[in-house]
């Protein structure tokens, strides 16, 4: 049953990580949590919104449950993902900022006899079932948002020679627009990394906002990303062997918690 609140539906947030949500906390004052079974769920406002946000695990069985949980307890009017990514371009370092127009589950692949892996990417049917689509595009009304949420707006820097070769002159964040990819795996092959972004036209990778994506198609509700890059594989190998400290808690999600804030802000109340 959704859980009525004093102005109108909230607005749901659902991130992977606790070191990543700590940023937007920081952003907005606290009204109260709520212990659902595993759910943790702090509600807070920021400006005129009401926003349940929840840490929901990493993964996309995690992430998708979480979002079923809030859209059943809550019934927001909008639920929005933020988070750290790996990028999918040489180009996008350490710092920069996407804002997604779209997402894939890249991880919805046939891996054919061959060894070839095949992508139905569009709705199918197999044995009369409806397979559901795995490429979705964001909210349009949101996206826009976003984008002029982002004007005017520079990110922090990135700290000087994290996770980035002396051979890469380090430059001011930038932001872009564009596709993210969404898996339970993390991808450091340059071969593969290169064969996602031509299929997919993708940006950059999560294991996340797709399956978030998806459970929010299905309930209608609308949905919107903002990522920001911590790593590129292409330039510096993530140690993925044992403790992974290549990811300060101090730098991941801190940007793209930032946009959503600024994004949120320009959320018609309803």
């Amino acid at each position: 049953m959704a859980n009525e609140m004093p102005g109108g539906p909230p607005i749901g947030l659902v991130v992977a990580m606790e070191s990543e949500l700590q940023h937007f906390l920081a952003l907005a004052t606290p009204v109260r949590e709520e212990q659902h079974g595993p759910w943790r769920d702090r509600i807070v406002r920021l400006g005129d919104a009401t926003v349940v946000a929840l840490c929901s695990g990493i993964g996309m069985v995690n992430a998708a449950a979480g979002t079923e949980h809030l859209i059943g307890r809550f019934a927001p009017r909008a639920i929005l993902n933020y988070g750290c990514v790996g990028a999918h371009r040489r180009d996008i370092l350490p710092g920069d900022v996407i804002i997604g127009d779209g997402v894939v589950n890249h991880g919805a692949v046939h891996i054919l006899a061959t060894g070839e892996e095949y992508f139905p990417g569009a709705e199918y049917q197999f044995a009369g079932e409806v397979v559901a689509l795995t490429e979705l595009e964001t909210d349009s009304v949101l996206r826009d948002l976003t984008i002029a949420a982002a004007e005017g707006w520079s990110p922090e820097p990135w700290p000087r020679g994290l996770n980035l070769p002396p051979g890469i002159e380090q430059r001011p964040p930038e932001v872009l627009v564009g596709r993210v990819g969404s898996a339970d795996m993390w991808n450091q092959q340059h071969e593969r990394i290169d064969r996602l972004h031509g299929r997919h036209g993708t940006l950059c990778e999560d294991m996340e906002a797709a399956a978030i994506a998806q459970v929010c198609a299905r309930h209608e509700v609308p949905f919107m990303t903002v990522k920001d890059v911590s790593n590129n594989e292409y330039h510096v190998l993530t140690e993925l062997v044992g403790e992974i400290d290549v990811l300060p808690a101090a730098e991941v999600g801190r940007r793209s918690a930032e946009l959503i804030a600024r994004l949120i802000e320009r959320v018609p109340t309803m």
